[in-house]
């Protein structure tokens, strides 16, 4: 991990920078009247403890010698350099025993930190630098709400040191007994200077489940070493498992209606797709990784990259990015597609979406960003994800746009979904390819599931839009 040695001999930089200390008490001890014993001078340093939790007091100590003799009476420093590593800076000063020893106590670094003791004045000498290890504390915790909720909590407590903005945070869950963790939710953190939050309600796997929260914190070269995160997702990330336990709720929709939105779009002309991620965070469908042109669908990508980016800078929507935003998903306008696309720097950004999103049939396209390939299951999991990836301030401006579109363009499930459930979504369409597609996130309740129906070859387009009302209205069945 950036910034964090093995413990061993550090040099000085040339740079200080402060650290927290809630107590530094150290005792003062007279001078020996003994002659001052000459010869080369040792200073050792022990710390009571490689690594400590975040808020842990550590306590250095050691001695002073010459040849082997007790220095009693000089005067130390107790220095440290802590993350970025930009040099030494005195937190302590105290004197040494009669025997030659000191203590340090109290010490409470908010950080990885370099510490090391100095004497000043007539007796010179230095220790070893040493590395001390600072983890962040994590809480988890699980709340049975009733049948289908469970509330899942995470608290980690952190240096306050490049703690920043929210991230997405993963949920992971898997059955009692069982190694399979899928994801079933994402979420935003919340931030404060020493404490990260995150937490959402799932509906479990089983009455008893493991579950597991991963999240990548701006704080991270901070604190820990590379041990303390792993693979998460995209990135190397904090990650953390507890169990807990509620009750299980029908899983929505069901295998039936899974089962039967397949067979009602076997029986339709042209090439069919479609897949689901049902409210545990489950992939079902038909011919789920076949590839498609997106046609529309891939603007809101587009839109999602673009709110990632005015995040990144901390700029809000201003009237130049609605101009542009609120045509491309309202009414499908494609010249302002084609602005948000140029924008955003076309499909490196994309891309990075579909990274995120751990897509696996994403494809840019060639000579338009209409013939970007995808897949119902990637396009499924993105509409799933949508919370987590568009950045919280955002939220409700995309829930706005994403549920509003013009009549024109809401046709396939949004006429069979409402009003009895909130939908987001967007449709996409090539008309002289038979190409039509739609996404979406349904929620209702607690329920909250998405799906993706992708067709080409449609004779017309009544024909394409009644192939994806079709799988809706199976889906929502019952």
């Amino acid at each position: 991990m950036a910034g964090v040695r093995a413990p061993g001999k550090i040099t000085a930089r040339s740079a200080a920078w402060p650290l927290a200390l809630l107590a530094l008490p150290f005792a003062v001890f007279g001078a020996s009247a003994a002659p001052v014993p000459s010869g080369p001078r040792t200073l050792t340093a022990t710390i009571s403890a490689p690594a400590i939790s975040y808020g842990d007091p550590i306590a250095i100590s050691g001695r002073l010698t010459a040849s082997g003799q007790a220095l009693p009476g000089a005067q130390l420093q107790l220095q440290a350099n802590s993350y970025p590593f930009r040099g030494y800076v005195t937190i302590a000063t105290g004197t040494s025993k009669p025997d030659g020893t000191y203590s340090f106590t109290g010490v409470r670094p908010n950080r990885n930190t370099e510490l090391r003791v100095v004497a000043v004045g007539g007796e010179t000498g230095q220790s070893p630098g040493d590395q001390l290890v600072v983890n962040p504390v994590t809480h988890l915790s699980a709340r049975d709400l009733g049948p289908g909720v469970v509330s899942l909590n995470l608290d980690v407590r952190h240096t306050a040191y490049e703690a920043g903005d929210p991230s997405r945070a993963y949920w992971y869950l898997a059955a009692q007994g069982s190694s399979a963790f899928r994801l079933q939710a994402v979420s935003q953190t919340t931030e404060s200077p020493r404490l990260t939050s995150a937490s959402v309600t799932v509906n479990p796997p089983s009455a008893a489940f493991t579950y597991r929260v991963c999240f990548v914190p701006a704080w991270r070269h901070a604190m820990g070493t590379s041990a303390t995160y792993r693979r998460c997702v995209s990135a190397n990330g904090l990650a953390a498992q507890a169990t807990g336990s509620g009750t299980p709720a029908p899983v929505f929709p069901s295998s039936q209606a899974v089962a039967a939105a397949g067979r009602f779009l076997d029986g339709r002309t042209g090439s069919t797709a479609f897949a689901v991620v049902d409210d545990t965070g489950a992939v079902s469908g038909v011919r789920v990784h076949q590839h498609f042109e997106t046609a529309s669908v891939v603007k809101v990508m587009m839109l999602v990259s673009y709110l990632q980016e005015l995040a990144a800078k901390h700029q809000g929507i201003d009237a130049a990015s609605n101009a542009i935003l609120y045509p491309m998903i309202h009414i499908s306008d494609n010249d302002a597609a084609s602005a948000v696309f140029a924008h955003i720097g076309g499909y490196p950004a994309l891309e990075k979406i579909a990274t995120q999103t751990g897509m696996t049939d994403f494809v840019p396209g060639v000579g338009w960003w209409a013939y970007t390939q995808t897949s119902a299951a990637d396009q499924a999991r993105f509409f799933y994800e949508l919370d987590g990836l568009i950045p919280a301030q955002f939220d409700g401006y995309a829930r706005d746009l994403l549920s509003g579109i013009e009549a024109e363009q809401s046709w396939g499930v949004p006429p069979v979904a409402r009003p009895e459930w909130d939908i987001y979504f967007k449709t996409g369409a090539l008309p002289s390819v038979g190409l039509f597609n739609e996404g979406a996130l349904l929620q209702r309740g607690r329920v909250r599931f998405a799906l993706c129906v992708l067709t080409t070859g449609d004779p017309s387009m009544a024909y394409g839009e009644e192939s994806i009302q079709g799988v809706g209205s199976a889906l929502l069945a019952g």
